[in-house]
């Protein structure tokens, strides 16, 4: 389909949307032309999206005139044996309030009508997939970098590769076992594509790396072993490897979810899209977090 009949194609608010995850169609009947545009930059994200499926995830800012949430850090408690008539030991966790601020993030794509013209391929439709890939690795590297801010989060664990430059199994397993020591459960692993060609030339991950139940596999996942699953992103930085338990460890905040603005620009003779979003990351058990280094 050529550009000029993609516009239109946009503009007449055409009856069906193919969805990402199969061949279900939906009525747009009744959307506006960047509603149906947002969806196809929703799709495109979704396909790339990796941290967003590895946090906890709260939407309670949105629509609200809120612009902070407050949420509760706390540590672990223990349970101990008690003897028969002894007082049941009492415990007072304490809560550390942290103050998390949704942020902007966004991109704006100006496409003119000359180059709607020109070219013999869905001009439109090429740049609404890059604006979604876009936002979605802002998004895994504003999470990402949370996990790797050490100095906001001093407690988070600390490794160091057994051979310096190369991610072994047995260094995942030191950072396993750095978590549990601190009563949390890790269960993920998110590597740069260079620690992930480590360890598929390891023969314990070989070895070890198995799925063991029918659960749907996950953006960016490549493999399980010892209760971990190893995920691989551009997003994550080179020599950096990452375990957390991320039921607890990290958490992402909504303020607005994912919004499409589309104005004319006569003037110019172009049509310009504007995509936003608002959110925050904040890692809530600093100890549910352990970095491998030089790997």
């Amino acid at each position: 389909m050529k550009g000029e009949e993609r516009l239109a194609w946009i503009d007449s608010q055409m009856r069906t949307l193919q969805q990402l995850a199969g061949t279900i169609t939906t009525s747009v009947a009744n959307l506006e032309p960047t509603e149906i545009i947002l969806k196809q930059i929703e799709e495109a994200a979704r396909a790339v999206l990796v941290m967003e499926n590895l946090v906890r995830v709260n939407r309670d800012l949105v629509g609200s005139p809120a612009r902070s949430l407050i949420v509760g850090k706390r540590g672990t408690i223990t349970a101990s044996q008690v003897s028969e008539g002894s007082s049941i030991p009492k415990l007072n966790p304490t809560y550390t309030p942290a103050t998390i601020t949704p942020v902007k993030y966004g991109v704006g794509v100006e496409i003119t009508y000359e180059a709607i013209q020109s070219f013999h391929f869905d001009l439109i439709n090429d740049w609404l997939k890059e604006a979604g890939y876009a936002m979605a690795k802002a998004k895994d590297s504003a999470i990402l970098s949370e996990f790797y801010d050490t100095t906001t989060y001093s407690n988070i664990g600390s490794v160091d590769a057994a051979t310096s430059g190369v991610l072994a199994y047995d260094d995942v397993i030191s950072a396993v076992t750095w978590i549990r020591a601190n009563n949390f459960d890790p269960d993920t692993l998110v590597i740069h594509p260079n620690q992930a060609a480590d360890l598929l030339k390891d023969t314990k991950f070989i070895t070890y790396q198995a799925y063991g139940s029918r659960e749907p596999i996950l953006n960016g996942e490549i493999g399980q072993f010892s209760g971990v699953k190893v995920f691989v992103t551009t997003q994550a930085t080179d020599g950096k490897a990452l375990v957390f338990d991320k039921k607890r460890a990290g958490i992402l905040v909504y303020k607005r979810p994912l919004t499409v603005r589309r104005r004319e620009e006569p003037e110019r003779d172009a049509i310009t899209i504007y995509v936003t979003e608002m959110y925050k990351a904040a890692i809530l058990n600093e100890k549910a977090v352990c970095i491998i280094h030089n790997c």
